[in-house]
């Protein structure tokens, strides 16, 4: 097994085509300012290594001459397995490299710092879909879980909903019960990998994605009201982690005094969010004025909100436009699309798929197989 060279020319070539799909060797090679020989060359070599292939001619130029030959990367190259994990479940999905949702599969659980990895492991060996199905060998892992999540050293600051309080070191454990990359992520900032990484603009992209997940069990309800919500945000087409890797965390601005829980209503009537409807609309109202305030504030092209909000029947993007043109105080409107997640409650594995494969290219940890 041999492993993509660390900062190469192929590497970079790679990642233009996941990025770019449908790119021909002269449009690659004006990207990323390479001499055409040497594109051709790397060509040559990622689709012997069966990692890209030719996918269909171009038009020729008005000039004429020959047509162009598009690229693009091999989904049977692998597949990639994405997993959420709450405190008492998990989701699973497995991914090709185009972004395809292979197969999907859900197991309750009870998470905490000493079975952690121990869980990501079983979930990876069940994983069922084969080689023999044209789907490729497993070329990795990415796992999102709520709490303060240190990406870069694969490590758990802080989680209240899994319990863990002390930082927990994931690296070393990974490398050692899992065969394939293995990494984690904050849930909500997966989810912005998952609308980043699989959408493939040309542009860079601004916007925030809104994770709202509803927690019923009695732990859940006592301790933060049942609801989590966090944000994961987009600036200039790139994850925005923060100064110290806190961005997207959440608590009301209407919040008094210190506490667990995310929004300012009473813990009595956070506890019957579940079966109350307007203590229901008074959480989302209060989730709205203060998304509004963020997003006028930051100027963000784009909303998607995900996770478990739609199923109340709350029409919450309504909700959610009236308070940002209340917010803005210019008499012109805002170009601003909002919109519903199309993968529901399955956008945190999703998007750790997607934060997975962007390291994949990223790292150069593609293998040979």
């Amino acid at each position: 097994m041999t492993t993509i060279p660390k900062n190469s020319a192929a590497a970079r070539i790679l990642r233009c085509i996941w990025k770019h799909p449908r790119s021909s060797r002269v449009v690659i090679a004006d990207r990323l300012g390479l001499d055409k020989s040497t594109v051709t060359n790397q060509v040559s070599n990622l689709i012997g290594k069966g990692i890209i292939e030719e996918i269909e001619e171009g038009e020729s130029s008005v000039k004429g001459g020959r047509k162009p030959i598009h690229l693009g990367i091999c989904k049977s190259y692998g597949r990639i397995l994405g997993i959420e994990l709450q405190a008492k479940s998990w989701v699973a999905l497995e991914v090709d490299l185009a972004g395809n949702i292979l197969a999907e599969r859900r197991g309750k659980c009870h998470v905490n710092a000493d079975n952690f990895v121990d869980i990501v492991q079983s979930i990876t060996a069940e994983s069922h879909t084969s080689v023999e199905n044209g789907f490729g060998p497993l070329l990795g892992v990415g796992v999102g879980t709520g709490g303060l999540i240190d990406s870069k050293q694969c490590r758990i600051r802080y989680s209240v909903p899994l319990a863990i309080y002390n930082p927990l070191e994931l690296a070393e454990q990974f490398a050692f019960k899992i065969p394939v990359p293995c990494f984690v992520e904050n849930d909500a900032n997966c989810c912005a990998w998952g609308e980043l990484a699989f959408a493939r603009s040309d542009d860079p992209r601004n916007f925030i994605f809104a994770l709202v997940e509803y927690r019923p069990d009695v732990e859940a309800v006592h301790t933060h009201g049942g609801i989590g919500v966090g944000f994961g945000i987009v600036l200039g087409g790139k994850v925005y982690m923060g100064s110290h890797g806190n961005a997207g965390e959440f608590r009301s601005a209407f919040c008094d005094g210190s506490g667990a829980a995310q929004f300012s209503l009473p813990a009595q009537d956070l506890a019957r969010v579940f079966n109350d409807r307007e203590v229901l609309e008074k959480v989302c109202d209060e989730f709205s004025r203060n998304l509004a305030l963020l997003v006028n504030t930051m100027d963000f092209e784009h909303i998607f909100i995900g996770g478990d909000i739609e199923e109340p029947g709350i029409d919450f993007l309504s909700m959610l436009r009236r308070r940002l043109e209340e917010n803005w105080m210019y008499p012109f409107p805002k170009n601003i699309e909002i919109r519903y997640s199309s993968l529901g409650g399955r956008a945190v594995a999703y998007g750790a798929a997607g934060m997975l494969l962007d390291k994949l290219f990223s790292e150069n940890l593609l293998h040979d197989f």
